[in-house]
């Protein structure tokens, strides 16, 4: 009788063993699985294009900014007093003109009664030239130095969630300087690495499903944004030599290609850098039943 039990028992686990097999190699080849997924998100860098001491931080860790809010603001004492001079050195280049142009206009009018030389004209129109030129420099400082200013008041070119807010007040920061971050979560998306035995199915908008491990129980829907035409791997170096990789095994790894997933239905609260796994869906409704074991799978360990 144990032999029966023992005997129905062997049967079953390789008859699941063996079907679970099938499944893989036909999932590897039409609906593409991977467990080596993660969310990625391009965060907008904060940084200043003057250099000062912080006289103001006008933000916290955590808080929701929009386009346009006042993040920082720097000692603006220097670039006030440079607008100053900038504003008197265009009165004085703009007298300076107006003397060159007064100048031109007696000269001309002599040269036109032959009472001034042509040398005398010419070197008049020069000068004028020259001091229109000194008034154009001047007010191009003019405006170098407003800009200035008005850059000592940093604020948020996009919406999002400011994180990593290391900088206080009386910190000095120059242009090389990251002052703070800022995080939209509608930008996050997932990085999946698949095997590129799916690479005829994994097509721009095929719908996918997503289990998050922050999120066991639950299946999500998206789609696929893109696959990224080149790894580091493949990518050859113009100037350098063939790198020929030693491969000893008679069964060489499958190599993993990038694929780039949209999410279209997702929680509400992710984090950048958490894990996922992904499938291709199916209009057999295999990778809806398989995410769906997962995800409870997942809900246990």
């Amino acid at each position: 009788m144990k032999r029966d039990i023992y005997a129905y028992l062997t049967s079953v686990v390789l008859f699941l063993a063996i079907a679970f097999s099938i499944f893989l190699v036909i999932s590897d080849n039409e609906i593409p699985f991977t467990t080596q997924a993660r969310l990625k998100i391009a965060p907008l860098n904060i940084s200043t294009e003057v250099s000062g001491h912080i006289e103001k931080v006008l933000v916290k860790e955590g808080e929701q900014v929009t386009v346009g809010q006042p993040l920082f603001e720097l000692d603006s004492s220097q670039y006030s007093l440079a607008v100053d001079k900038a504003q008197a050195n265009v009165l004085l280049a703009q007298s300076q003109w107006q003397q060159a142009d007064r100048y031109l206009a007696r000269i001309q009018s002599l040269y036109e009664s032959a009472s001034a030389s042509k040398e005398q004209l010419d070197e008049a129109t020069a000068n004028k030239q020259t001091k229109a030129a000194t008034l154009q420099a001047a007010k191009a400082d003019l405006k170098t130095a407003q800009r200035n200013l008005q850059l000592t008041q940093i604020v948020a070119t996009k919406a999002g969630t400011v994180t990593n807010l290391t900088y206080q007040e009386g910190m000095y920061v120059t242009p090389s300087d990251t002052l703070v971050h800022i995080v939209n979560q509608q930008d996050l998306w997932i990085a999946a690495d698949f095997t590129e035995k799916g690479l005829p199915v994994l097509t721009k908008g095929r719908a996918v499903n997503i289990v998050f491990d922050a999120y066991p129980n639950q299946v999500f829907l998206g789609h696929i944004r893109s696959v990224d035409p080149a790894i580091s791997t493949g990518a050859e170096q113009v100037t350098s030599l063939a790198q020929v990789e030693e491969e000893t095994r008679w069964i060489r790894p499958q190599q993993k290609i990038r694929v780039r997933i949209q999410t279209d239905q997702a929680p509400t609260l992710l984090v950048a850098g958490s894990r996922a796994s992904v499938m291709v869906r199916d209009d057999y409704h295999v990778a809806d039943i398989w995410m769906t074991i997962l995800s409870w799978m997942r809900y246990i360990y």
